[in-house]
């Protein structure tokens, strides 16, 4: 038996994050990380840290959803930033991941 989720529109998305809602967290995993684990992947080819940018990328995101609502952008592509600032940030040895082998 499969079991599908509501369809959750952009507008309603923003608001149960909004809302620090577990369904909130759940649709933005699920319809971005897939993306974004591309998106690193292309720089970070190494599968355990790709993962690793990836999680603190969805952290961040949530911890400073409030930033996102201010600027009024896209979603996707600010959480790309985040992501790609996540990876220059750990080259540079301002945050602690494991060690990245970066694509030149």
């Amino acid at each position: 038996m499969i079991i599908r989720k509501p369809k959750v529109d952009d507008a309603e998305l923003v608001r149960l994050i909004s809302l620090k809602s577990r369904a909130g967290a759940e649709v933005l995993y699920d319809r971005y990380a897939m993306v974004l684990l591309l998106v690193i992947i292309r720089i970070v080819p190494e599968k355990k840290e790709a993962e690793a940018v990836l999680e603190q990328t969805f952290i961040k995101v949530w911890n400073s959803f409030d930033v996102y609502i201010r600027q009024n952008g896209k979603l996707l592509p600010w959480m790309i930033v985040i992501a790609r600032n996540l990876i220059k940030d750990t080259i540079n040895g301002k945050i602690n991941l494991p060690k990245m082998a970066v694509k030149t």
